[in-house]
């Protein structure tokens, strides 16, 4: 994506018009970032709108040291870690609650390559721990290189190697154990 114009409309003194580009241009990935992040699509728009916001007024300051993607996923991935915080210390899940249901057996035993590749990625990265979830989100969702996975998620590329590394054997595992599961059919 070429963020040329977006720079010289920012360098042209027209901020509005650059913001509309950025909107244009970063929305939806913006949503998908945060919805990665949350889980939950109602908080994820409102995030999205917070981190637009939050770009909004710190357009101004951009002074382009990072690519402007890398910034905008910094104030969103940053919005929404704030917002991870504050639910985290409003409430606390208890393990018989229904979203906390559905363990390894809600992964679907695949008989065939077909049924393997019409599997729900969502179901299967929530057997994940959160910090891999979010690393195999950012690295094969949402494409971003090594690099712009750690920067986005402040972590080292070291320890973003090593989450990709932990998260794909959790996954061979996970798939090990559902293909060897006998699919169960009632009629």
């Amino acid at each position: 994506m070429d963020e040329t114009d977006i720079r010289q409309l920012l360098a042209a003194g027209q901020p509005r018009e650059a913001f509309d580009r950025i909107v244009e241009r970063f929305q939806e990935k913006i949503f998908h970032l945060a919805l990665s992040m949350t889980r939950d699509s109602s908080t994820a728009c409102d995030m999205a709108q917070e981190a637009l916001l939050r770009v909004w007024k710190a357009l101004p300051a951009y002074n382009g040291s990072a690519s402007l993607s890398t910034w905008i996923y910094t104030i969103t991935r940053n919005v929404c870690l704030t917002e991870l915080r504050r639910a985290a210390r409003r409430s606390a899940v208890s393990l018989d609650a229904p979203e906390s249901a559905g363990t390894l057996e809600t992964l679907a035993a695949p008989n065939s390559l077909e049924a393997a590749a019409g599997m729900d990625i969502e179901a299967v990265l929530a057997h994940l721990p959160e910090n891999y979830q979010r690393v195999l989100r950012l690295f094969y969702l949402e494409q971003k290189s090594y690099e712009e996975t750690a920067a986005l998620l402040g972590l080292p590329l070291g320890t973003v190697k090593t989450f990709l590394f932990r998260a794909r054997k959790e996954l061979a595992r996970l798939a090990a154990q559902s293909l060897s599961t006998p699919t169960l059919t009632t009629h």
